[in-house]
């Protein structure tokens, strides 16, 4: 095929992907006033199914030609070009497809009567929406169900403009041979996003889900506890409920120590689990809280440009906690990289993340 015709291919392509974006918009949670947000990052979806593999075909013709009649330079910006697109198909098209498989093993779990040995299937930022779609979520049970795992623990941030009927968007999850634990993060809870939060709750609870925020749940031996997001909730109330006993170095958390306990040491707790949706949420929690939290939001970074994720991450969570294992005052602290995307629909170099924790004497 010639390159005109290739170019004029993929001008009807990108029409194709508004088109599609705007079909696509149709029947939609939206946050308020965010119309053509959501429109601008649907078309770059589409754009990048439909326009970008015509483009990569175009350019690639032009840099043969190129070779071809030995005009060196134009070849050179030719193949730069089709390597820069060959990247972006690979960062939206190929790894937000390939779900991991991460293992790590924790040891020296407390020892108290009937707590159990336990593997934990930790993802987080599932971002059924925009990006995310139903066949991956469809792909994400599947993959969840050959693990070997006691739990799938879900640490927040279900949505990203969901369609409407969340129920049936989160329907893979009832086909789930474990229990289901987690959290609301701070898209569920328009932080930013729609206000879809009442209808998420009742829609996860139908498909088997148990959001724990506020909540101790006994398990196997062991106390799950959850917390509300950070930004979107209000999870200090919680943690001094939760964790009544008050310590004398964190102040700002127990201003009022229950009568006759100013001086008390914190009694024995058995082991416990919390579930968060931003790591710094962890900062919050006193000394020895948990044996282990375990909390998402980052993305690990989602597209990771060294000297650059770096420091955007950093102004965005204070306390540096973005990828995997971490010794906190509040106990370990494991932070997944997700599932889903946000802002672009790509990743680079950090794939989509199921994280397997296995908790043993």
């Amino acid at each position: 095929m010639k390159v005109g015709k290739l170019w004029r291919v993929f001008g009807w392509a990108c029409l194709a992907a508004m088109a599609c974006a705007t079909w696509d918009c149709a029947g939609r949670w939206q946050t308020q006033g965010q119309w053509a947000a959501v429109f601008l990052k649907l078309w770059v979806y589409w754009f990048s199914w439909l326009a970008a593999p015509v483009l990569w075909v175009a350019l690639c013709v032009k840099a043969a030609q190129a070779v071809r009649r030995q005009v060196w330079g134009a070849a050179g910006m030719h193949m730069l070009a089709v390597a820069l697109v060959s990247v972006g198909l690979w960062a939206t098209l190929i790894e937000p497809n390939q779900i991991h498989i991460r293992h790590t093993t924790l040891t020296g779990m407390p020892a108290a009567a009937g707590a159990q040995p336990l593997r934990l299937a930790l993802v987080a930022d599932v971002h059924w929406g925009l990006f995310f779609r139903d066949h991956q979520v469809r792909h994400l049970a599947e993959r969840l169900n050959e693990l070997d795992a006691d739990a799938v623990i879900v640490a927040g941030d279900w949505t990203y403009e969901p369609k409407r009927d969340l129920e049936a968007g989160f329907a893979p999850f009832k086909s789930l041979r474990m229990p289901v634990f987690g959290v609301l993060g701070n898209h569920d809870l328009q932080w930013p996003g729609p206000a879809l939060q009442a209808e998420l709750r009742q829609a996860l609870s139908q498909n088997g889900v148990q959001l724990i925020e506020g909540r101790r749940v006994a398990w196997k031996g062991w106390e799950l506890v959850g917390l509300d997001d950070l930004g979107g909730g209000k999870p200090l109330p919680q943690i001094r409920r939760l964790w009544p006993v008050r310590h004398p170095w964190m102040p700002q958390l127990y201003p009022h120590p229950p009568v006759g306990k100013a001086d008390a040491v914190p009694p024995v707790v058995p082991p416990r689990l919390v579930v968060v949706h931003q790591p710094d949420t962890v900062s919050l929690m006193p000394p020895e809280a948990a044996f282990l939290s375990m909390a998402g939001h980052t993305h690990g970074g989602q597209i990771w440009l060294p000297g650059i994720t770096e420091r955007v991450l950093a102004a965005q969570n204070r306390h540096g906690w973005w990828n995997g294992l971490y010794a906190t005052r509040a106990g370990a602290l494991f932070v997944t990289q997700g599932v889903g995307t946000i802002g672009l629909p790509a990743r680079w170099l950090r794939p989509p993340t199921i994280d397997v924790i296995s908790i043993q004497p």
